[in-house]
């Protein structure tokens, strides 16, 4: 009798731990890394972004221009200085996020243009907001996971292009996998353990009957 029950305490130990990483996985809201798109320059869209204020970005990847894209980046990327005219490119999305109020993860890959020039960058999320300034070799400056509290309703995100003093507009920093995730309530984590511990002591409860 014992042997069974400390074989069923530890089948249901493993199975909490088994379920732990799935209660904590957050859930996907927004994923956009721009390898669906067709390479092009001055674009006024990318993806789940638009630009706007008149500007334009470049997508780059394979034989235009593909080698930009290099490590953490892969496949497409977008060249926030686009190309003639307005090139400062400033992507918003094209509908903004309807969140509730809570913690959400916000992930991107932002490098350095790769030409021998410094970008500046401003992105804005909710309450985050942080301006990049990278050197054109930098690759993890601008490397970003965080988590951030939004208040609830209609959620922009933005990457705004600053350009640089004295520098060529057409180049600017490279951006790549974008991810908007929720964060699940502690409570909601607290409520399944609490489920599994009383499963566990209800078959305990019964084999020592």
């Amino acid at each position: 009798m014992k042997s069974l029950l400390m074989k069923t305490s530890l089948f249901l130990s493993v199975s909490a731990m088994c379920l732990m990483p799935v209660a904590l996985h957050a859930s996907s809201i927004l994923s956009e890394n721009f390898d669906e798109l067709t390479p092009t320059g001055s674009a006024t869209s990318a993806g789940a972004f638009n630009a706007i204020g008149g500007t334009n970005v470049d997508i780059v990847g394979g034989n235009f221009f593909g080698s930009l894209c290099r490590g953490p980046e892969s496949g497409n990327c977008v060249d926030m200085g686009g190309s003639n005219g307005n090139a400062l490119g400033n992507l918003e999305l094209a509908t903004s996020l309807n969140l509730t109020a809570g913690l959400y993860n916000l992930s991107f890959d932002l490098i350095g243009s790769g030409r021998n020039q410094a970008s500046s960058t401003t992105v804005t999320f909710g309450s985050y907001s942080q301006t990049f300034l990278l050197a054109s070799g930098d690759l993890s400056s601008g490397i970003v996971n965080t988590s951030v509290w939004i208040a609830g309703g209609p959620t922009q995100l933005e990457f705004l292009n600053n350009g640089v003093p004295g520098g060529n507009q057409n180049i600017g920093a490279l951006l790549d996998n974008v991810n908007v995730s929720a964060v699940p309530e502690p409570g909601s984590v607290g409520l399944m353990l609490t489920g599994v511990l009383g499963a566990a002591g209800a078959i305990r409860r019964r084999l020592m009957a």
